[in-house]
Parts: structure tokens; C-alpha cells; sequence
């Protein structure tokens, strides 16, 4: 393995560079460093790809095309589309987001301006396909933790035309 590249392992994509990591984590509270190095989740490094800020390798050191990029991320993370259209759109009107798998969710996701590790998340978002349903009980379910970690509920779903609309719950006592 080259360790002096941005490398894709598994459901990450590790910067080894400590200057380039250290740019990118204080660009926009991209990733979290581990061990010195920048652990990137998939859609965080789809976007920096796309912004032209980062080249990703494979194990073997061979640098991924955009298209061979996409292309893995969808065969490792189920939804990675999907997910990558909401945290695309997040991340340009200067959201910050971050995984939100213990709870359940996609992303826990930030107000402008704060700084994850200083400051809560807002909201637990979950990626929606506009022709998916939920049932009731995965509902319920969604409300109970995102109440237990005094979060906010946020939907982002995503049309046919790639527009995502979002819609938050919260709750109301009576």
C-alpha cells in the first residue's frame, strides 16, 4: 500500500499527507483524524473529488477515475447514491454533516458555523427515495431515538429529477 496518497479502504478513504489532511479537515470539518490520519467517509470524498481537491488510489496505488470511484462507492455502501445527492446538497448550502449510523440514521448534521465535537448536531437526517415508503413502526422508531438524543428529525427526499425537498418532525405537546 502507498501510504503518501489519499487511499480507498473499505467504506473510507484515508489521506496520509498530514498538509493535505490538515487542509481538508479545516476546509469544512471534513472527516475525522485517526491515528494521524484523515478517516473521510465515501460522500465526503465524492465531493471533494468533484471539487477538485482530492485524487483517490486504489490499494495497489493506481489512481480511480470519477467513474470507477462512483462505482465502487455504490458496490460498498448500499443507498450511496442516494445519500450522496442529500449530503451533496447539505454540504454546498454550508451544512455540516457527519455519519449518523449509531442512531440509526445517514447523517447527524450541523448549523452553519458550528463545530462538530464543540457543539450538537441539530438534526439526524435520513435519506429518502420520493417513491419509498415507511411504515409506521420504522416511524416510530426514527422519533423515539431522535427524541432520546434530543435531535431533530430532518427527511431529505430525493425526486426523480434529483431536487431533494426536506421535511423536518418534531415534536408537539398538547
Amino acid at each position: 500500500m502507498v501510504t503518501d496518497r489519499t487511499i480507498m479502504v473499505g467504506n473510507k478513504v484515508i489521506v496520509y499527507e498530514p498538509k493535505l489532511a490538515s487542509r481538508i479537515a479545516n476546509k469544512g470539518s471534513f472527516g475525522q483524524f485517526i491515528g494521524g490520519k484523515l478517516e473521510l467517509s465515501l460522500e465526503e470524498a465524492a465531493y471533494l473529488r468533484e471539487d477538485r481537491e482530492l485524487e483517490v488510489f486504489d490499494a495497489n496505488g493506481r489512481k480511480l477515475s470519477e467513474k470507477a470511484f462512483m462505482s465502487l462507492c455504490e458496490r460498498r455502501q448500499k443507498r450511496f447514491l442516494l445519500r450522496y445527492k442529500v449530503f451533496k446538497d447539505l454540504k454546498t448550502a454550508g451544512y455540516i454533516l457527519k455519519t449518523a449510523f449509531k442512531y440509526g440514521g445517514d447523517f447527524r448534521v450541523y448549523n452553519k458555523g458550528d463545530v462538530p465535537g464543540k457543539t450538537h448536531s441539530e438534526w439526524i437526517l435520513y435519506a429518502v427515495n420520493e417513491h419509498e415508503a415507511i411504515s409506521f413502526l420504522t416511524f416510530a422508531a426514527i422519533n423515539r431515538v431522535a427524541h432520546s438524543v434530543r435531535k431533530r428529525i430532518l427527511f431529505g427526499v430525493v425526486d426523480d429529477e434529483d431536487s431533494v425537498t426536506y421535511y423536518e418532525v418534531t415534536w408537539v405537546r398538547m
